[in-house]
Order: structure tokens, then C-alpha cells, then sequence
């Protein structure tokens, strides 16, 4: 620590009066206006913790990859970016997220037959000390992920994806990151092969709707039904897939996997054989 630092210059330098000045210097640390105009270098110690958050997001935009965002268009042009539950496990650690306070899984069920699973729960982050809480997570079985799963194994995918989403709901507002606009997402990405070209595309984008991009870098699955390497399309209509290249030997049974699925399943055991 320097002796002729500003913030320990403007108190007395007794042992209490130098752990709150070290405290302060933290951007998780609440001040009160007539706190920080007690200190003579108030303005520099609050650009100071505006610049540890800044360097947090753009830290968590690198982490991600194409596959975990989502991007729209408005109808005034502008491009945002959604970064989905598979991105935000990403982007956790660095903001030291826990979840808590969770409830009981609670399962809707329609006089269809579909049904929503849903779950509640609180969150902080021990970087910045904000709490969130009484957060909502669900997934239905008739979203796409899920689309020709029946029985037991629809039921338990649906519901794991509730508090997988309820994970992702708590992140992204914990780290302000509920939508980013287009070329941050792009700056974050200069020098990178990633591109924002290879994210998915949500709405607004009209008859170009379809996601797009080249194929991910990690290894295809094997068909379920023939063993076949899969292939991957951008542009499957239910969004990025691997299909079986033989799909028509066994058209009776349904082997297609989502890619965002199979991608963010692969790069995690990677991580964790690290």
C-alpha cells in the first residue's frame, strides 16, 4: 500500500480506520453519499469500482461462446443478444454466484397432456453483495430441446432444464446480462474465431430468421439408431441440429440432437477432465 494514498491520506490511519479504507476501495462495499464526501478522492474510488465492474462483464463476454446467445432484431434495427442457461454457467463463477433458498419442483400439468415444470429460488453474488430473490425458473414440454422425447425421460429433461433456467434467470441479473447489445458482444469477440455471425438468430429477422454459422469445434455425437457420425445444420427448423446422415434407414425413429444441447454437454466434460 502507498503512503501517500488517497483514500488512506484522507482518514486517520488507526488499524479501524484502515480496514474501512480498504473496504471501500471494494466495489461490493455499500457507501452512502455523505461516506464517500467524506473522503477527499470520493470520484477516483468510484470510477475505480465502475472500471472492476466493466472489466467483469467484458471478461464474462469472452468466456462465452456463439452457441450460448441468442440474438434479436428490433424493428428499429438494433441488434440484442440473449445469453442462454448453458452461457451463464459459463459466466457464474466469475461473479461468484450461489443459489439458495431453493423450493420444490412443482409440475403444471394441461388437459393436452403437456405440462411445465417450474421452481423458485434466491441468488447473490459475492463479488458485488447483491441479492436477488423469490426468482422464477420453468421449462414445458413442448419446447423444442425436448421434441420427440416421451415418458420418464421428457418428464426429467423438462425439469432439469426448470432449474437450469432458474440458474440462468438468477445470472443474468445478478450480472447484468439480460440483453447486450450486438457489437459489445462483437467487440468482446475481436481477435477471436468466435463470431457473432455464428449465434442463433431469434426473432426480427424476418425470411433470415434461421440460425446460421459454421460448424461448431467440438466432436459430432453418434446416431443413436446406426451409429453413424452425425451432421450439423445451422439451420434446422427447430434451430441448430445434428442429424444422421442415414436418417431415412430408420425415419421411425427420432435421433436428431440440438446442438446447443450436445455442445454445451461436450465443452462442460472438457472443462471438467481439465
Amino acid at each position: 500500500m502507498s503512503p501517500d494514498d488517497p483514500v488512506i491520506d484522507a482518514i486517520d490511519q488507526d488499524g479501524e480506520a484502515a480496514e474501512t479504507a480498504l473496504a471501500r476501495r471494494r466495489p461490493d462495499t455499500p457507501t452512502t453519499l455523505d461516506e464517500l464526501a467524506a473522503v477527499g478522492d470520493a470520484i477516483k474510488m468510484i470510477d475505480r469500482r465502475v472500471q472492476i465492474i466493466r472489466t467483469l462483464r467484458l471478461a464474462s463476454l469472452k468466456e462465452t461462446h456463439p452457441e450460448d446467445w441468442i440474438t434479436y432484431k428490433a424493428r428499429d434495427g438494433g441488434e440484442t443478444a440473449y445469453l442462454q442457461d448453458c452461457g451463464c454457467e459459463r459466466i457464474s463463477p466469475l461473479w461468484g454466484i450461489e443459489i439458495f433458498h431453493t423450493s420444490d419442483p412443482k409440475k403444471i400439468e394441461s388437459a393436452d397432456g403437456s405440462f411445465f415444470w417450474t421452481i423458485s429460488g434466491s441468488g447473490r453474488s459475492s463479488v458485488t453483495h447483491l441479492t436477488v430473490e423469490n426468482v422464477e425458473g420453468g421449462r414445458a414440454s413442448t419446447d423444442d430441446f425436448v421434441k420427440g422425447l416421451s415418458g420418464a425421460e421428457l418428464d426429467l429433461k423438462v425439469k432439469k432444464a426448470a432449474r437450469a433456467n432458474l440458474d440462468g434467470n438468477i445470472a443474468r441479473s445478478l450480472a447484468g446480462i439480460n440483453s447486450v447489445p450486438v457489437e459489445e458482444l462483437r467487440a468482446a469477440w475481436a481477435g477471436t474465431s468466435k463470431k457473432v455471425e455464428q449465434c442463433r438468430r431469434g426473432r426480427g429477422y424476418g425470411k433470415d430468421a434461421a440460425p446460421r454459422g459454421a460448424a461448431p469445434t467440438v466432436d459430432p455425437p453418434a446416431c443413436k439408431a446406426c451409429g453413424a457420425e452425425m451432421k450439423y445444420k445451422a439451420d434446422g427448423k427447430d434451430g441448430p441440429v445434428y442429424f444422421c446422415p442415414d436418417w431415412k434407414k430408420h425415419k421411425d425413429e427420432y435421433t436428431a440432437i440440438p446442438a446447443d444441447e450436445w455442445i454445451g454437454k461436450t465443452r462442460k466434460a472438457a472443462e471438467g477432465a481439465a
